[in-house]
């Protein structure tokens, strides 16, 4: 995934400001991990860390695990228990 993959989200990196980004429009909860489509543009918010830009790689069949792939760095796997808020255009 490229940076300008991201579009008006901007390049993946994380943040020391706790706005959130007028772009991310809707918090979705683990319950409803379930909508969201492989390739779709998400933000993940974490406290003191800020909001950071990816691509959604997978949802697990329980839609409790979610792979979030973030340009340049990688994939990371999200849990439902995890402490982060995942938010999409809306």
């Amino acid at each position: 995934m490229s940076p300008e993959t991201l579009g008006v989200w901007g390049p993946s990196h994380f943040t020391t400001s706790a706005q959130r980004p007028a772009g991310a429009a809707l918090h979705l909860p683990p319950s409803k991990w379930s909508e969201l489509s492989r390739g779709e543009t998400v933000w993940i918010q974490e406290d003191k860390w800020g909001f950071d830009a990816g691509l959604v790689d997978e949802v697990s069949s329980d839609h409790e695990f979610l792979w979030i792939e973030f340009a340049g760095r990688g994939r990371r796997l999200l849990c439902g228990g995890d402490p982060v808020q995942v938010w999409t255009r809306g």
